[in-house]
């Protein structure tokens, strides 16, 4: 939009292009990240006076009395990507006992922080409707103009593709275990089934190589460039979240969009904010299906009716992409967000 932006941060892969980036080290360890790492921040970027300052994480929260007295013109956007109080019931690191203390702890100061922003960006529109603002904007992440292009180009015909599953993106060991069953489910009702779970990380990669089928492929973590040519090889893509905790409630797995984009089928687990994108169409999409929970078994059962739906013809996946291009793309989200941002630097300023 013309805007001059410099980012504050941790570069971790790739170039930063147009947009000068000011990084800060690395936190040594947990605490130094909550504690630390926010007046780091604020300390790298104390040279600027900017008109908008848009933190993203928490913990940034915390910086944000202070911030305001030292940037007073500044309009001050809070970007929520997470149901960060209710995070804290799955972290390992936090006794159990003291888990839903935590919680609570955690959404008291962050509703009470959070007021002194002027704006809230959120990832779903559940988690902007946690905040009382005026000025807000739900800005899914949905596929860039960029991939939906690397889709369009790298997808190939159902029929032709190599794997017929895969699991894109990161997993806890409970849900590994449970795309585990579910794979060896489908190679015992289809030898030779071919699947690929990418994306993941070190510990969860060798845990799963010992329990998968022989023609699963395990891979670690690759770049995003690379994304868009393993998924438009692929038949169906598959996610499990089979135990929707409160923290999921106004999630929304990103890998599912990519899916679509790239033409893959879809096998996931039912969340609300997905069957709210998929409402848009006005019926049910073929190519994609969502389950309540369920076993390993009713994940395989769904997986291989798309696969038969392929090998018959009735193949989904061109229909999915043109949905993803024309429902599911960033720049109308980035839009939003460039609306917000407007509707800010009209209010007048309080010092």
């Amino acid at each position: 939009m013309g805007a001059m932006v410099t980012v504050v941060g941790k570069l971790t892969r790739g170039t930063p292009g147009s947009v000068a980036v000011l990084p800060i080290s690395e936190p040594s360890n947990r605490l130094a990240r909550f504690v630390l790492q926010p007046w780091r921040c604020l300390w790298r970027g104390r040279g600027f006076r900017p008109d908008i300052v848009h933190f993203h994480d928490a913990e940034m929260l915390i910086i944000l009395p202070v911030a305001r007295f030292f940037w007073r013109r500044a309009k001050f956007v809070y970007d929520v990507h997470e149901d960060f109080a209710n995070l804290m019931l799955i972290r390992d690191w936090i006794p159990r006992t003291l888990k839903p203390l935590v919680r609570r702890l955690t959404d008291a100061c962050e509703q009470s922080l959070a007021r002194l922003a002027h704006g809230i960006v959120a990832v779903t529109p559940p988690l902007a409707r946690k905040f009382p603002h005026s000025h807000k904007v739900a800005a899914l992440n949905f596929p860039t103009r960029d991939f939906l292009e690397r889709a369009s180009e790298s997808a190939r015909p159902g029929s032709q593709r190599t794997y017929d599953l895969v699991h894109l993106g990161t997993l806890n060991r409970r849900r590994a275990a449970f795309l585990a069953e579910s794979l060896q489910e489908m190679e015992r009702r289809r030898p030779g089934f071919r699947s690929l779970v990418v994306g993941t990380t070190s510990e969860i990669v060798e845990f799963l190589r010992t329990q998968v089928p022989p023609t699963c492929e395990v891979l670690g973590p690759i770049s995003h460039a690379e994304v868009a040519p393993i998924l438009g090889d692929a038949k169906v893509g598959i996610d499990v979240h089979p135990w929707l905790q409160p923290h999921l409630e106004p999630a929304l797995a990103v890998k599912i969009c990519e899916y679509m984009a790239c033409g893959t089928n879809v096998v996931a687990s039912s969340m609300p904010v997905l069957e709210e994108i998929l409402s848009l169409e006005g019926e049910r999409i073929p190519g994609i299906a969502t389950i309540q929970g369920g076993t390993p078994k009713d994940y395989a059962d769904a997986t291989i009716q798309l696969l038969s739906a392929i090998e018959a013809g009735n193949d989904a996946g061109p229909r999915l992409q043109r949905f993803a291009q024309e429902r599911l793309n960033w720049q109308e989200q980035a839009n939003g967000i460039g609306k917000l941002y407007r509707s800010l630097l009209e209010m007048p300023c309080v010092t």
